[in-house]
C-alpha cells in the first residue's frame, strides 16, 4: 500500500517538476541539440575545421547590415545557458558575422541579445574599429531574440528609523522603524 501511495505522488508531481526545466525554443533547437552549444574559441580559432556543422550561439548584436539580398548580424558571443540564453556578466568571446537570407530590422535586433542557430561556413577579415580581426560567419537557419529584465532583489541594511524621509517611508503600518530592513538593487535577467 505504502509503495502504491509512494508511486502515485511521484508520478502526480513529474509534470511540476519537468515544467519547471528550462527548455530551448523551438526556434533553435536543431537536430542534434547535445552537441549544438560549442565552445566558441575553438571554432573561432580553426573556422574552417567546423564548417559546415551546425551550432548554436548567441550574444550581443553590434551591429545589423541590411543589403539587397541578405541580412548581416555582427554579435559579441557570450557563453549560452542550458536554456540557450546568453548569460549576462560573462566576458565576451570573440565576434561572428550570421548571415541570413530574409530581410531582419534593425531595430528589432540591434544592442539586443539573440541566440542563432546555424551552420558555420568559414571565416571573413574584417575590422573592429581600426584594428583587422578575423570573423567566423554562420549561416542562420534560425534566430531567438531575447528580452532583458530588471528584478530588485533585497538586500540587508540596518534602518535605525531616523533620516530624511523618517517617518514617511514606504514601509507598512506595522513596522516599528528600526531594525533590518531590505534594500532593493537592480539585477538583470534574460527572458524571453
Amino acid at each position: 500500500m505504502k509503495l502504491k501511495y509512494s508511486l502515485w505522488a511521484v508520478l502526480a508531481s513529474a509534470p511540476l517538476v519537468l515544467s519547471g526545466c528550462a527548455s530551448v525554443p523551438a526556434s533553435i533547437q536543431g537536430t542534434n541539440s547535445p552537441t549544438l552549444q560549442k565552445n566558441f574559441s575553438q571554432i573561432h580559432m580553426t573556422p574552417n575545421l567546423y564548417t559546415g556543422q551546425q551550432v548554436r550561439l548567441g550574444g550581443q548584436v553590434i551591429n545589423v547590415i541590411n543589403q539587397p539580398k541578405q541580412t548581416l548580424l555582427e554579435i559579441a558571443v557570450l557563453p549560452l545557458n542550458s536554456a540557450a540564453r546568453p548569460e549576462l556578466g560573462q566576458g565576451y568571446q570573440g565576434r561572428l558575422i550570421a548571415r541570413s537570407d530574409h530581410f531582419l530590422d534593425p531595430v528589432n535586433y540591434r544592442h539586443h541579445l539573440v541566440t542563432v542557430l546555424g551552420t558555420i561556413s568559414g571565416s571573413e577579415q574584417g575590422k573592429i574599429g581600426a584594428t583587422p580581426y578575423t570573423f567566423v560567419t554562420l549561416n542562420i537557419q534560425g534566430i531567438q531574440a531575447w528580452q532583458v529584465d530588471e528584478t530588485l532583489p533585497p538586500v540587508a541594511q540596518w534602518d535605525y528609523g531616523i533620516g530624511p524621509n523618517w517617518p514617511m517611508t514606504w514601509r507598512s503600518n506595522m513596522d516599528p522603524g528600526w531594525g533590518w530592513y531590505p534594500l532593493l538593487q537592480p539585477e538583470a535577467v534574460v527572458n524571453r
